[in-house]
């Protein structure tokens, strides 16, 4: 009885391990291919396409020892620079506020009896920032002199780029391009081993695209000095884009 138990364990354990296996062999996913398989290779298409989008930022800056002043006096020079950059042909849609704060000034001053220096508040300065953004390139000068003569005592920049749908158009154009640059390249690499690509492990892309800035430290004060306008210039922009692609290779047949 003894020795019919100990088979009848046996058995059963033998059993278990084969109801085990089979769930064992499948529970790993697809093997990897072997690095020695795959080869990287980047690849890149570039092309230079003319803006058609400006972006101006320019503001007001006031100051004033009492906020309310300073707000006030703010306001009625932007309002008069809305109007003039208006009246060059600039729709109320194509502006828009990108900064607005008022911020406490303060000025370091001595005791002249202890020697001590103390910040104490001097007034209150008003920042204001429009952004014009418009398709007629060619009104850069005239929008600049006109917001500069009406009071905008300050400049960030002029900026001729892409508009959102053209530069994803431009892109979308490029990626075939830089997809076949890198396969170019993988099979040159691969030619003088007797290799071919088979397949493709895993690919990624990125795209870079600089606008054209022009920056003016002190453009309100040359703006109102001369009578002439602001020369401005717009160049071809760059977009490129680049793809990262692992190729699985073989032998040559």
């Amino acid at each position: 009885m003894k020795t019919e138990t100990k088979r009848n364990r046996t058995g059963l354990l033998l059993l278990t391990a084969g109801l085990l296996w089979p769930f064992a062999a499948t529970s790993h996913g697809p093997a990897t291919p072997d690095p020695e398989h795959v080869i990287s290779v980047s690849g890149n298409a570039a092309a230079s396409v003319q803006p058609d989008l400006l972006r101006i930022r320019f503001g007001v800056e006031t100051e004033d020892a009492v906020s309310s002043r300073a707000v006030a006096a703010n306001a009625e020079l932007m309002n008069s620079v809305v109007a003039a950059v208006a009246a060059t042909g600039v729709e109320q849609s194509q502006l828009s506020t990108t900064q607005f704060n008022v911020q406490a000034v303060y000025e370091t001053v001595q005791d002249r009896s202890t020697g001590q220096r103390r910040q104490v508040l001097a007034g209150y300065r008003v920042r204001n920032v429009l952004l014009v953004e418009t398709g007629e390139l060619d009104l850069s000068a005239d929008i600049l002199d006109a917001a500069t003569q009406a009071g905008a005592n300050r400049v960030d920049s002029v900026e001729y780029t892409l508009a959102p749908e053209t530069l994803k158009r431009v892109q979308d154009g490029l990626i075939e391009a830089a997809v076949q640059d890198a396969r170019d390249r993988a099979e040159r690499a691969l030619a003088p081993l007797k290799y071919v690509i088979t397949g493709v492990q895993n690919l990624s892309l990125s795209s870079h695209a600089a606008p054209v800035k022009q920056h003016f430290a002190d453009a309100p004060m040359m703006a109102m000095e001369r009578s002439a306008p602001t020369p401005l210039f717009s160049s071809e922009q760059d977009v490129t884009v680049s793809v990262h692609v692992a190729f699985l290779i073989g032998p040559r047949p």
